[in-house]
Order: C-alpha cells, then sequence, then structure tokens
C-alpha cells in the first residue's frame, strides 16, 4: 500500500504548476485540432475533446494556486501587502473550490485572491472531460454494435 505524504502531494502540485503556460497552450492547440478535424469529418474526436478539458482545468487550477498566493513562502501578510491590501485575519482556504480570502480592502472587505474566473472555468473544463468520456464510450459501442456506424 502506498501511503502519500502531504509534502509530496504539495510538491506535486508544485511542479505541476510550473507548468501552468504550457498547458494552456495545450488546451489551446488541442481546441483548434478538434475544430479542424470537425470541420472536414463528421464524427466528433470525444477523447480529444477530454483531453482539452483536462489540459484546460489543471492550467487554469494551477494558474489560479499561483495568483492566490498558495505557493508564497512568506506570510500572509507580505503577500497582502503586495497586493496592496491590508491584512486580514486569516480566514480559510480551501483547495477546491479555490479559495484564498486573506486581505481586506479600504471598506474592510475581505478579498480573496484567486481571481473570479477560475472556478467556473475549471468546472468548464471538468465538464469537458466528463463529456468527452461519456462521448467515446458511447461511440465505441456504436460501433462495436452490428448495423452501427462502421457498417454504413
Amino acid at each position: 500500500m502506498v501511503i502519500i505524504m502531504p509534502e509530496a502531494l504539495f510538491l506535486a502540485l508544485f511542479v505541476i504548476s510550473l507548468s501552468s503556460p504550457v498547458l494552456g497552450i495545450a488546451a489551446v492547440a488541442l481546441v483548434v485540432h478538434i475544430v479542424i478535424t470537425m470541420a472536414w469529418r463528421e464524427t466528433v474526436p470525444w477523447g480529444e475533446l477530454g483531453g482539452a478539458g483536462l489540459l484546460g482545468a489543471l492550467a487554469v487550477y494551477t494558474s489560479g494556486m499561483w495568483s492566490g498566493g498558495f505557493f508564497y513562502a512568506s506570510g500572509y501578510t507580505d503577500l497582502c501587502a503586495l497586493e496592496r491590501y491590508d491584512s486580514a485575519p486569516r480566514p480559510s482556504s480551501t483547495w477546491w473550490p479555490l479559495r484564498h480570502p486573506v486581505c481586506q480592502d479600504e471598506s474592510g472587505r475581505v478579498v480573496d485572491l484567486v481571481p473570479a474566473f477560475v472556478n467556473p472555468v475549471l468546472h468548464l473544463g471538468i465538464a469537458l472531460l466528463v463529456a468527452g468520456v461519456a462521448g467515446a464510450v458511447v461511440s465505441r459501442r456504436r460501433r462495436a454494435r452490428p448495423g452501427g456506424e462502421a457498417s454504413r
């Protein structure tokens, strides 16, 4: 039985997050490939759609971790000073959905350092992944059936 230590999980997320620009570029390239493929064929490349969703979700999640200050080694008071906010009493941060509300603005309102678009785009990527896997399974079952798409 393999036990994953929290430090190892954090290190893995840190290393993956360093590649977030590459993951984003790969997701965009895969979407362009899907659009071009669908223009020439009548079938939907379900596996590639799921892959684009996975790459996009990983890219957005890791960029949200960077911009939210999850990997900032110093205290959160320094992080708030960098963002030009006052520090607030540290509320709880969550990894899912990604939240890191540690600063407050001039009016005393607590500010989440994770950009607002991160969680909706992350959920969209996961939905594309699920749709891609489900579409691939359904299209494979249709082709395997006698009288399916392959016999046309």
